[in-house]
């Protein structure tokens, strides 16, 4: 093993609030050598996050404590230094230097009233005492060692002038611009589509490899962790539950919650009815000691694998009836240059001439990169946003057609549920009263009493409890959040569903309850969906059939699993290859070609 860089020896990171103690990092212990990528993994609340901002002394106090242990940093010289013990003002020259932090979010810590390249100069001259001149220079340089294209221009622009992935390369060259030893990346690529994930991962292993830093690695999903770390650190409520060689983790898994973390990520070449949970895998008794339930991942995967003869009729019977929504030659075009007199130059084609059928009780999948149109197709089918021509027939009823009233009647039956559970929340207004909400607008129930009684079997169908009606949103978890949402489009009785990304901000483990959910109200209620994501294995698990879309659009169409299968046309092989699969043998072959 490589020079020992890191302690982290019984640490614990407590927050003291008015519901009690909460133990964020409870006695957590390990180790971290030069160059070497160690992954930590966990569903939100783990205690991932905090460990590595105690790392960095970022934890606010109050209502934050450092109740015990040590982080030790062992110098070149071989003296020892425990970072949580010395001053503040020290613990900033530690920060950027030798450990630097990409965080999970560049839009939110980025600022966006200075340019990309003005934020990097100013970390470099902060840290290395040299010119703006000279570290402007630097800055350009990093920008193009990270792969942004045209680094002078992106040095000149402000961060809502770049895309997402372009972001997250500013922040690793922020991150990178000291050459620290340690780069700590939470949640780096959470956001970000498989194409520009996979892009960003190669370019940190390359980085890594040329500067010999050590990283700490940290996310939810394991597929990601296969792609890149050494070790596995894997916690749970904020204890480590096991830890050890990424390979060991994937082929011998100890832990049942590290089981349901490997079994509940959608996988690309198996077709289930059902996703597996944690839940399945492990229950927490009285006593608060772990119960296994299953012993296998393998056994757990063919317990819930889809038969193809099966597959095949119900697909076959689904598409001999009338098509539900026909959309065809479909065109949504934005201005994009307007002249002096405010006449229309060009245009960005966002839909651009787009035909398919969806049949009642169908999956259609959309599945491209950002910016590829499919969000806005799903928008412009619910004439969220104007058509610019085409037609959108839903049971024989021209949609572009109708009046705002008879447009209002028939949203009775067509529901919208967006990515951002919480943005899509009055966080003024009780859950009971946003689900309440669209029975008012359209005068279904008697009163508010019935209507309320309406929402708590609406929450009990959605798996919470009906006494949550009187909370509000943020007093709920993300996945929780993403229920409401659930609830509240089926309180109007829809037979048709657009969901977009409605999964995508999620942990794997209750992303993998979402989609559960959504399959089982389908089967329940006959809903028809349509389902957005730029996660193709996820759209692959849900999807009868699936529809690529590049650049406004369609780049290939048909049965979801002979796309995944056998992609016929380039761009949807790219986004097949991207995705993390985490299986033995490509593990197998990294660690053969690392140390080779």
């Amino acid at each position: 093993m490589s020079d020992l860089l890191l302690e982290v020896k019984n640490l614990k990171t407590y927050f003291h609030t008015e519901n009690g103690t909460v133990k964020a990092v409870d006695d957590v212990s390990f180790n971290l050598h030069s160059g070497e990528t160690v992954g930590i993994v966990g569903e939100s609340g783990s205690g991932k996050s905090v460990t590595s901002l105690s790392i960095m002394r970022l934890i606010p106090m109050p209502p934050g404590e450092f109740a015990g242990g040590e982080v030790i940093w062992h110098k070149d010289d071989g003296s020892k230094e425990n970072l949580l013990e010395i001053p503040i003002e020290r613990m900033r020259d530690y920060r950027g230097n030798d450990i630097s932090m990409i965080f999970q979010e560049p839009m939110t810590s980025l600022n966006p009233v200075f340019t990309c390249g003005d934020q990097v100069v100013e970390t470099i001259v902060l840290h290395q005492n040299i010119s703006e001149a000279e570290a402007k220079k630097r800055t350009i340089a990093l920008f193009d060692q990270v792969k942004l294209p045209t680094p002078e221009r992106i040095f000149d622009a402000y961060p809502h002038q770049i895309s997402g992935g372009q972001k997250q390369r500013v922040m690793i060259a922020m991150a990178m611009a000291c050459e620290p030893k340690i780069l700590i990346a939470d949640e780096p690529t959470t956001a970000l589509d498989v194409t520009v994930q996979k892009r960003i991962l190669e370019l940190m292993l390359n980085l890594q490899k040329e500067k010999g830093s050590t990283t700490i690695f940290i996310t939810h999903d394991l597929g990601v962790i296969a792609e890149i770390a050494d070790r596995v650190i894997v916690m749970y409520k904020g204890k480590i539950v096991e830890q050890g060689t990424v390979l060991d983790i994937f082929s011998n898994p100890q832990h049942p919650y590290t089981k349901g973390l490997l079994a509940c990520r959608p996988p690309l070449h198996k077709r289930l009815y059902r996703l597996p949970t944690v839940k399945d895998f492990m229950e927490v008794g009285s006593d608060g000691k772990i119960i296994e339930k299953i012993s296998s991942v393998e056994d757990a995967l063919k317990a819930v694998e889809i038969k193809a003869e099966d597959r095949e009729a119900r697909i076959k019977e689904m598409m001999s009836k009338p098509p539900i929504l026909q959309v065809q030659g479909l065109k949504t075009y934005f201005p994009a240059k307007k002249n002096f007199f405010g006449k229309v130059l060009s245009y960005v084609k966002a839909v651009d001439d787009i035909s398919f059928d969806v049949y009642p009780g169908e999956t259609l999948g959309l599945v491209g990169e950002s910016g590829c149109g499919k969000t806005t197709l799903g928008r412009t089918i619910l004439r969220l946003v104007p058509a610019t021509a085409g037609k959108v027939i839903y049971k024989g009823k021209s949609i572009l057609d109708l009046s705002k009233s008879d447009m209002k009647d028939m949203r009775r039956d067509m529901q919208i549920i967006f990515q951002d559970p919480y943005s899509s929340l009055n966080p003024r207004m009780t859950i009971g009263a946003a689900i309440i909400e669209p029975l008012q607008i359209h005068g279904i129930g008697a009163n508010d009493n019935e209507r309320m009684d309406k929402a708590r079997q609406l929450l009990e169908t959605v798996s919470m409890q009906a006494d949550h009606v009187n909370r509000y949103p943020h007093e709920f978890s993300g996945g929780q959040r993403q229920r409401i949402c659930v609830a509240r489009a089926l309180a109007l009785e829809p037979e048709f569903i657009i969901l977009d990304e409605s999964v995508s901000a999620l942990d794997v483990s209750v992303q993998a309850q979402v989609l559960n959910l959504l399959n089982e109200l389908q089967d329940n209620y006959g809903f028809t969906y349509i389902f957005i994501s730029h996660d193709l294995s996820v759209v692959k698990f849900m999807s009868d059939r699936m529809v690529v879309m590049n650049q406004g659009k369609v780049e290939e169409m048909g049965d979801s699993d002979d796309i995944c299968y056998n992609p016929q046309r380039a761009y949807t092989q790219k986004l097949v290859s991207a995705i993390p699969e985490g299986r033995l043998e490509d593990i197998k072959e990294r660690f053969a070609r690392k140390n080779g």
